[in-house]
């Protein structure tokens, strides 16, 4: 033990009076002592000491212990005094809720040693809002604080600098770096990205460092409010903990005996939050319960004070805003309070107060800024006062009023706060993924005003926060899409159009702008269906959908141009309306009858040929038409290449709700096949079975533009389309399928010169038959498809990252080439993964690549020729029988590549690490860097390893790198 320690640890057990010190447990179970200087030097963290709160004179607690204890009932937040003065038995316990001892447990776990353990553990509290959640993720740190070092991440500071902060607070006064206390830190109410980059930046510090593997060096505990908390616990029971407002049996009990402890310490009124917990939150109860508390609270106010106007506008806040309030120095301002001593402020701000406002208020400190605030005691409370001090007045007026509240408003002290609370009362939609009961397309106030009272009045509300905030475009965005809700095309098009003049780059308001053209167009549409249409009235409808096409190109351009996020909406609009669009074209009579068929229609859109009936009421769109068939090919070949490199399945939260594109694709891949069958429909000239007759009996009947059409309507127009065929399709006859794509293709395709993308899709679809069928007689052997695959352009640069990607399953060594066979081949492949990777990292941009996590097509399997591709389906179907939070841990342990099932399907690779690089056994000429996908599984050192391998758009990558015993 070092000196130090042992001076700290004898301080520790000398008088109380004697120490101010803060000290922290050590790895050799003594302690130490936290320097002031060394505490402010990791400011982002609020540590927590293992004598927290011992300095506390016994004056103070006389005085304050009662006052205290009433707050925290009363609706206050739990800090750490409560919890010492209720381990000091000064006051009454604070009850331990189920889900303590369950979150202690997942600690505990975490805390028994084995080589498996990953550095960085992560464990989520989410609880119902006001379900005491906050008080037992404190408790958990509290009752830890003599055996881990215990912080609470504190707002607003970088994850880089959190983890710095961790690392330091982790070795400070430890003699060995690996041998340390874990930390425990606590973070409230932050995003799945902070949390997500944070683990992050601890993983590669950890890495920097070269801890020992197994050894547990930060547990993040993360506490996030949800409406649902059952589910998420349900997803992944070995990480999350729920808290709801529901009582266990032993909770009830615990809770029943508190109550009527407290009840004759205080009146009702000072316990109200503790009382609707006791309750269990019954719905009914406490509507009546919190019913009574108002009416009999406002009995008497003075409607038209100030003070009342306050409390007004706190409550509309607090009902629809989580956690905020407004700053007491906000509140002296609209009082008109002039105080000029600062030791004498709180005293005269509270006496300024109503009775009503005195019970209703709960008085907060921040611990950054340290300025004081207030709010109400909880949001149910909030909501009836709202209602009952309102009568009759609408809630769009109050929020009018408090817009127009200038002394508010131009207040400084406390600025930042008040406008961001004030931005979100008119801005921020609900977000299940933050906690919030639905996703909402407007905030909740003004979805509670177009549905409650009007939805002009909700324009207006929303125009006079536009001027308020200085004509911020993302107000005139939120604008246009209120309007076109309402068929307000008009309104729509203007603040579209405003919004999209302040803001000309951003893809959103942009998408916003053709998403206005997109509802026009629609409702166009629909009014068609009551008349015959004719190409004289389909020439507004038209026109509409034209437009929005050129809104969605431009917020491709936008969206491809910013380096720091990725907006695929416009490509994905613009295949809709596209689609829409041909839908009215072939349904015009001129196109059905039987003079000019559909065929006609098809000759108009594919080459020079335009029809008398539409020459004069189309003139203005025959160029924009003709040009349909290729600007929806290259937005379907775009999304397609998007989806061949990244995972689709990945929740991500939306840090700025303004930036998010207003539809939303959930399943990605099965909307691509969709959206290329019904293109290949509208461009082939017939009906399904007629036209796969004619391909079999007379191929030579039908042409090459024919054929690519009904080669994109079964689905082989692109790879991630033919490799949707080998999931599982209980309606499809999938071998049959990629026969009858292959059957499409010219009899002897080497002579045939295919374009770069056909002579892609075509060996991907061979690739795919032979995972299904290796015996089927329409696949060509692997010796053709690279014979072929050498009609790819010889400057890699020129290739598709579809042909890049196949090169490498192509030329991937067998076991029986010979050396130089082997070498001839990786030659091939590492020039291929050399533009693979220059083409990732321009997809990738600027974007963590947690954010968007490359997509595994192939694992190496044992095997060769065909039979070495082992298609992620096949994967899926082993861990398939696994529940949905079984799998995922099985995944994020790595636990999964040791299933006997998979070890015996997938093949492990050779090589060696260098400074954390991994490289492949096997080339001879220069080295090939295998990028390993979990990077904390490398071996520090130089080692053998072994590994899996996967083939994705990056390249292959590594699983599972084991060092070689």
């Amino acid at each position: 033990m070092k000196m130090s320690h042992v001076n700290a640890t004898l301080q520790r057990i000398q008088p109380m009076t004697s120490r101010a010190s803060k000290q922290l447990p050590v790895f050799v179970k003594g302690e130490c002592n936290l320097e002031t200087r060394e505490e402010e030097r990791i400011h982002s963290l609020e540590i927590l000491s293992v004598n927290h709160c011992d300095e506390t004179s016994s004056d103070f607690v006389e005085d304050q212990r009662e006052s205290i204890e009433r707050e925290f009932y009363h609706g206050g937040k739990v800090n750490w005094l409560n919890l010492w003065l209720a381990d000091k038995t000064l006051v009454g316990e604070v009850i331990q809720r189920d889900a303590y001892h369950e979150i202690s447990d997942l600690i505990n776990d975490n805390l028994k040693r084995n080589v498996d353990q990953l550095p960085v553990s992560c464990l989520n509290i989410y609880h119902h809002p006001g379900s005491g959640g906050s008080t037992v993720a404190r408790q958990v740190l509290w009752s830890n604080r003599k055996v881990l070092r215990c912080a609470v991440v504190k707002p607003s500071y970088s994850a880089a600098t959190v983890s710095e902060h961790a690392f330091h607070l982790r070795e400070y006064e430890e003699k060995n770096t690996q041998k340390c206390l874990p930390v425990l830190l606590l973070l409230e109410d932050c995003d799945k990205e902070y949390l997500d980059d944070l683990k992050n930046e601890l993983e590669v510090a950890v890495n920097t460092k070269k801890i020992a593997r197994g050894t547990l060096c930060f547990i993040l505990l993360s506490c996030r409010r949800s409406h649902n908390p059952e589910r998420m616990c349900r997803e992944s029971p070995l990480q999350n903990v729920a808290i709801t407002h529901k009582l266990s049996d032993k909770e009830k009990r615990l809770f029943a005996g508190k109550r009527k402890t407290l009840e004759k310490q205080y009146q009702p009124e000072f316990i109200l939050t503790f009382v609707l917990m006791s309750e269990g939150f019954d719905h009914q109860k406490i509507v009546e319960y919190v019913q009574k508390f108002v009416t009999h609270l406002l009995q008497g106010i003075d409607h038209a004070s100030v003070v009342t106007r306050l409390i007004r506008y706190v409550a509309l806040l607090n009902t629809y805003v989580q956690n905020s309030f407004i700053s007491q120095s906000h509140c002296e301002a609209l009082l008109a309070l002039t105080i000029h001593m600062d030791r004498f402020r709180q005293h005269a701000f509270e006496r300024s107060l109503s009775e009503q406002a005195k019970l209703v208020f709960i008085h907060l400190r921040d611990d950054r800024t340290y300025i004081q605030s207030v709010r109400i005691i909880h949001p149910l409370v909030a909501k009836e006062i709202l209602q009952q001090l309102l009568g009759d007045q609408l809630q769009s007026q109050l929020a009018l009023d408090l817009l127009r509240e200038d002394v508010l408003f131009e207040h400084r002290f406390g600025k930042d706060d008040y406008m961001k609370f004030l931005r979100a009362l008119f801005m921020r939609r609900s977000r299940i993924s933050k906690g919030d009961e639905s996703d909402s397309f407007f905030s909740p106030l003004i979805d509670h005003v177009r549905e409650n009272e009007s939805p002009k009045q909700a324009v207006e509300l929303l125009t006079e926060a536009y001027k308020r905030f200085n004509k911020d475009a993302f107000f005139a965005q939120q604008l246009a899409r209120l309007n076109y809700r309402y068929d307000q095309f008009e309104d729509a098009k203007h603040w579209a159009e405003i919004a999209a003049s302040k803001m000309p780059t951003n893809s959103y308001i942009l998408d916003t702008r053709g998403q206005v053209y997109r509802r026009w167009f629609t409702a166009k549409f629909k009014a068609l269906d009551k008349v015959t249409k004719t190409p004289e009235n389909t020439a507004d409808a038209i026109d509409m959908a034209l437009k929005a096409l050129e809104c969605f190109q431009q917020c491709e351009k936008a969206a491809i141009a910013d380096v720091e996020t990725m907006n695929n909406s416009g490509f994905f609009a613009a295949v809709e309306v596209g689609c829409s669009l041909l839908k009215l074209l072939f349904s015009l009579q001129i196109f059905s009858n039987k003079n000019y068929g559909s065929s006609e229609c098809l000759k108009y859109l594919i080459t020079d040929y335009i029809p008398e009936p539409v020459m004069k009421p189309w003139e203005h769109f025959h160029c924009k038409l003709k040009n349909l068939r290729s600007s929806m090919r290259e937005a379907l070949e775009w999304i397609s290449e998007d989806l061949s490199y990244f995972q689709t399945d990945l929740s991500t939260d939306e840090e700025e709700t303004t930036e998010s594109c207003e539809t939303k694709i959930n399943h990605p891949k099965n909307w691509l096949v969709n959206k290329s069958s019904v293109y290949g429909k509208y461009f082939c000239d017939a009906s399904l079975e007629t036209i796969t007759k004619q391909s079999q009996t007379n191929p030579d009947s039908l042409t090459p533009f024919m054929k690519r059409m009904l080669i994109c309507r079964l689905g082989g127009g692109n790879i991630t389309t033919i490799f949707s065929l080998l999931n599982d399709q209980k309606d499809k006859n999938q071998v049959k399928v990629l026969e009858d794509i292959i059957s499409l293709y010219p009899r002897n395709p080497l002579k045939a010169r295919l374009d770069q993308m056909d002579l892609s899709n075509y060996i991907a679809t061979h690739i795919a038959l032979s995972c299904l069928s290796p015996q089927s007689p329409k696949l060509a052997t692997l010796k053709d498809l690279q014979k072929l695959s050498q009609q790819f352009p010889n400057e890699k640069r020129d290739c598709l990252s579809s042909a890049l990607f196949l090169l490498t399953l192509l030329f991937w060594p067998d076991e029986h080439d010979t050396e130089d066979e082997k070498d001839r081949k990786y030659g091939i492949v590492l020039s291929a993964v050399e533009f693979l990777k220059r083409s990732y990292w321009t997809k990738m941009k600027d974007i963590p690549q947690r954010r968007r996590r490359i997509f595994t097509h192939f694992f190496l399997g044992n095997g060769n020729g065909f039979d070495k591709f082992v298609h992620k389906t096949e994967v899926e179907k082993i861990t398939k029988l696994l529940s949905v939070s079984e799998k995922r841990m099985k995944w994020f342990r790595g636990e999964v590549w040791k299933m006997p099932e998979i070890t015996e399907l997938c093949k492990r690779a050779t090589g060696w690490t260098e400074d954390g690089t991994v490289y492949l056994e096997g080339p001879r000429e220069r080295k090939f860097n295998i990028p390993a996908l979990n990077t904390g599984s490398v071996p520090y050192g130089n080692e053998n390893v072994t590994f899996y391998l996967g083939f994705t758009f990056r390249g292959p990558v590594a699983y599972n790198v084991t060092a070689k015993l």
